[in-house]
C-alpha cells in the first residue's frame, strides 16, 4: 500500500501499518484539524491529524534510516525501524477536538495516547510484531508507546526521532504542512539537509553534524514565525477560546475523559454539529462584538497580573507549559519557547487597562 502526500509524495506502507491505519481511532483522525479553529483566520488550514501522522511515519523513516546507514553494525534495526513508524502513527491518536485547542482547560493530549496503551488498544497489532521480530507483546508495547510520547527509551535516540524539539520528525512535518496549507512561507526548512546531518553521539543520543547546523537554526526560526503568525495569532487564540469551552462541556456531559470509547467518537464535525447547543459561544464565534480579546504579555508580567486580575470576573489568564534544557552538538543548548502568557477578556475596559 502507498499514499500520496502533497509534503513527501508516495508513502509506502506495510500490512501492520496498513491495518493500523484502517482502525477507528486512527479514522478519527482524518476528522480532526491539524490547526483547529485556525480555519476562521487561514481558510486552507483544514488539514489534518492523519495527513500528519503519515508525514511524521515518513520524516522519522527518514531520519532512522540515515543512522543505519551510518551504524551498519547494529543489531536489531529492522525491529527498532518497525516500532518507529508505529510510535510515529500513533503519537497523536488521543488528540482532543480541535487539536490542541481544549487544552486550555484540559490535561494534554498525550493523556488519552497513553490510555490507549494502558487499556490494550494496540496489542493485537503488537502481537503480530513480536512474532516477526521475536519479542513479547508486551515488550513491543512499551517501546512504542515510549517512541510515541517522547519518553526514554533504549537506544536513547529512539524517542528523540519524533518528539526531539530542534529536529524531531513531528516538529519537521507539522511546520511543512501547515505553511503549505496556510500560505505561509516561514514554515519551509531544508528537510533533506537536515536529515544528511543527523548523527548518534557515543550515548545513543541524536546529534547534528556542524553542515547541518544552518538547517536546525533555519527550523528553529520558522517554528518562532509560525508561532507569531499562525498558532499565536490573537485571532486563532481568540476562537479557540470559546471552542475550548464548547469542547470541554461536551467531553464532561457524556463522559468521555473516563471512557476511551466515548471519547474516540467524538470529532470536530460533532463539535461543530453541537455548537447550537451552546448559544453564547455560537454568537461569539460568528460575531467579533461577543468574542473575547487574547492579549499576549510577556512572563515577567505574570505576578502583576495575577494580583491584579486573578479573581476578576471575565478575565481569564493561561501559562503555557515552560520549555526545557536540550542537546545539541554534545553542549547543552536551552531552546528558548517564547515567554509569554494569554489573557482573555470580552471586558473592552479591562482589555485596555492590560494593555496599558
Amino acid at each position: 500500500m502507498q499514499i500520496f502526500d502533497p509534503i513527501h509524495n508516495f508513502i509506502p506502507f506495510n500490512a501492520i501499518e496498513e491495518q493500523l491505519l484502517a482502525h477507528p481511532f486512527m479514522v478519527r483522525l482524518v476528522h480532526i484539524y491539524q490547526c483547529g479553529p485556525a480555519f476562521h483566520v487561514y481558510p486552507g488550514v483544514t488539514h489534518t491529524r492523519f495527513s500528519h501522522s503519515i508525514g511524521v511515519m515518513h520524516v522519522a523513516t527518514l531520519l532512522f534510516d540515515q543512522l543505519a546507514v551510518k551504524e551498519a553494525e547494529k543489531e536489531h534495526w529492522a525491529y527498532y525501524r518497525q516500532a518507529v513508524r508505529l510510535g510515529a502513527l500513533l503519537h497523536d491518536v488521543g488528540h482532543y477536538p480541535l487539536s490542541h485547542t481544549v487544552e486550555l482547560f484540559l490535561p494534554k493530549h498525550e493523556v488519552m495516547v497513553n490510555k490507549t496503551f494502558a487499556l490494550g488498544v494496540w496489542d493485537p497489532l503488537f502481537s503480530e510484531v513480536a512474532k516477526i521480530y521475536k519479542k513479547e507483546c508486551g515488550e513491543v508495547s512499551r517501546l512504542v508507546r515510549s517512541i510515541a510520547l517522547g519518553e526514554p527509551t533504549e537506544p536513547y535516540f529512539l524517542s528523540q526521532l519524533i518528539a526531539d524539539p530542534h529536529f524531531g520528525a513531528d516538529r519537521i512535518d507539522y511546520l511543512l504542512r501547515d505553511s503549505l496549507y496556510s500560505g505561509l512561507s516561514y514554515g519551509k526548512i531544508d528537510l533533506h539537509q537536515l536529515v544528511r546531518s543527523v548523527r548518534l553521539d557515543q550515548e545513543n543520543r541524536l546529534g547534528i553534524s556542524a553542515s547541518g547546523l544552518p538547517s536546525v537554526e533555519a527550523l528553529l526560526l520558522a517554528r518562532h514565525w509560525m508561532h507569531e503568525r499562525l498558532y499565536q495569532h490573537r485571532r486563532v487564540r481568540s476562537y479557540a477560546f470559546h471552542y475550548a469551552k464548547v469542547v470541554k462541556q461536551i467531553l464532561m456531559q457524556r463522559g468521555a475523559l473516563e471512557d476511551l470509547q466515548t471519547f474516540m467518537k467524538i470529532n470536530d464535525h460533532h463539535i461543530f454539529a453541537s455548537l447550537k447547543d451552546f448559544p453564547d459561544e455560537e454568537k461569539a464565534i460568528q460575531d467579533p462584538q461577543f468574542r473575547v480579546q487574547a492579549y499576549k504579555c510577556s512572563i515577567d508580567k505574570l505576578a502583576e497580573v495575577k494580583k491584579n486580575y486573578e479573581n476578576t470576573k471575565n478575565v481569564w489568564i493561561d501559562v503555557p507549559t515552560q520549555t526545557s534544557m536540550t542537546f545539541l552538538e554534545g553542549q547543552k543548548v536551552r531552546l528558548e519557547g517564547e515567554e509569554i502568557f494569554w489573557i482573555y477578556t470580552d471586558q473592552k475596559e479591562l482589555f485596555e487597562s492590560i494593555q496599558s
